[in-house]
């Protein structure tokens, strides 16, 4: 005999069980999930100041090994069991500053010439300035990126907000590798973690999670052209983000110096 199905009767997108009401009594997941917005990124973003999901750890593993499938799971509905991403960026990047910083003083890192001066010039200042003032500068890239991934590879699957919400998934899982790396390179192996050689790794590891991320991605969902989008998104993002790092903090003390 079949189950009567009432007209009230709606899916969770997050665990397919069938259900009545607001929520699924199955895995708890709000009954309306629409699609991403502005308006929704704005409620989401107020939502992050006060709430800490149980799915923290679980999406910064699954975001750093496999992206491709969390992104598509949190885009199709199934976003019970990932920490929404404005308080993913926000809690990743204050866990990053606060350690960085702790690190820095902890140890009496400074930053040092490369060669013997008695004075900064303008182009060492704007370093120092850039590297004490990194979190900021990465934010700025991240809004980049994803505009230069939704023009290249995104537009015709996903809307601006939705590969906007990716990125803020990718930007929180890279800087929980910079918190990694401040921790091994700067507390274990005492490599002082604003000088010159640590901030080139980590334009290379920026660079290489941020191909890993768009292809785990876009790899399923059928991209003409794929591989040539591909390396010319990841060219512009990487030229993008040497531009900012190098001109945006000369031309911020510029003004404001």
């Amino acid at each position: 005999m079949s189950r009567h199905h009432s007209p009230n009767e709606k899916t969770c997108l997050n665990c397919g069980n069938n259900f009545n009401g607001n929520f699924c009594p199955k895995c708890g997941q709000k009954a309306g999930v629409e699609r991403l917005s502005v308006a929704g990124l704005i409620s989401e973003t107020i939502h992050s100041l006060t709430h800490y999901e149980k799915g923290f750890f679980h999406t910064i593993w699954h975001f750093l090994v496999k992206p491709g499938t969390a992104s598509i799971n949190f885009l199709k509905g199934k976003r019970k069991e990932y920490q929404r991403p404005v308080s993913y960026l926000l809690i990743l990047t204050g866990t990053y500053i606060l350690l960085h910083n702790f690190i820095i003083a902890r140890f009496h890192y400074h930053y040092y010439l490369t060669r013997s001066t008695t004075a900064l010039n303008f182009k060492e200042e704007s370093n120092i300035f850039l590297r004490t003032h990194f979190s900021p500068f990465m934010l700025i890239i991240l809004l980049v990126s994803a505009f230069i991934i939704y023009i290249i590879l995104g537009r015709n699957k996903f809307n601006f907000i939705e590969i906007l919400t990716l990125c803020l998934y990718g930007g929180g899982t890279y800087f929980m590798m910079l918190t990694v790396s401040d921790i091994v390179l700067g507390v274990i192996f005492k490599v002082n973690i604003i000088s010159m050689n640590v901030f080139i790794w980590q334009t290379i590891l920026s660079s290489l999670y941020n191909f890993w991320f768009s292809f785990d991605i876009f790899k399923r969902v059928r991209l003409r052209l794929f591989w040539l989008r591909m390396v010319t998104a990841a060219i512009m993002v990487s030229l993008v983000g040497w531009s900012i790092m190098n001109y945006f903090p000369i031309i911020w003390m510029k003004i404001f110096g």
